[in-house]
């Protein structure tokens, strides 16, 4: 269970912090509600206490592990690493990216930026890489206790950091 002022992640929203826990009435029944503020974007979640696991409702990552992991931005991926098939590409992208696991947003926040780098990205491409960063940026702010612009810039940092030649 979570308490107010936790940092948690929700998979499909992102990271934001526990500001209440409010109880509504359903019916009948009670049900108890995390009410969370993500910090990508002004929103207020409710998830149901009781079905915060099922949700994948976790806690924010360790800034020093989130960090770590970001550094896998660093290197472009191989040509065979990046699905040449759209639909598929993009379908277990968006499995990915609902998955809520950071590593697995970084390495398509990763193929995406290096794709973009050859060629623009077409729309859902777009959204896809914008969401991922989002996520990642939030997380990573949650984390290092940082401003969420603060973190955008870190991320975008680390993936340009890609692009530039090795001396």
């Amino acid at each position: 269970m979570f308490q107010v002022g936790a940092r948690v992640v929700h998979p499909c929203y992102g990271a934001g912090i526990v500001v209440r826990i409010q109880e509504k009435s359903i019916g009948e029944s009670v049900h108890a509600y995390y009410v969370i503020d993500t910090v990508s974007r002004p929103m207020q979640l409710m998830v149901p206490v009781s079905r915060a696991d099922d949700a994948n409702l976790r806690p924010v990552g360790r800034a020093s592990e989130l960090r770590d992991c970001l550094c896998a931005c660093s290197e472009a991926p191989e040509d065979d690493e990046i699905s040449k098939d759209l639909r598929a590409r993009q379908a277990s992208m968006r499995d990915q990216l609902k998955s809520g696991v950071f590593s697995d947003i970084v390495e398509v926040a990763r193929q995406l930026y290096y794709m973009n780098s050859k060629r623009p990205l077409g729309t859902i491409d777009r959204q896809l890489f914008d969401q991922g960063k989002d996520f990642l940026a939030g997380e990573l702010a949650l984390a290092s206790e940082i401003e969420i612009d603060q973190a955008r810039q870190e991320v975008e940092n680390v993936l340009m950091s890609m692009l530039k030649p090795v001396e």
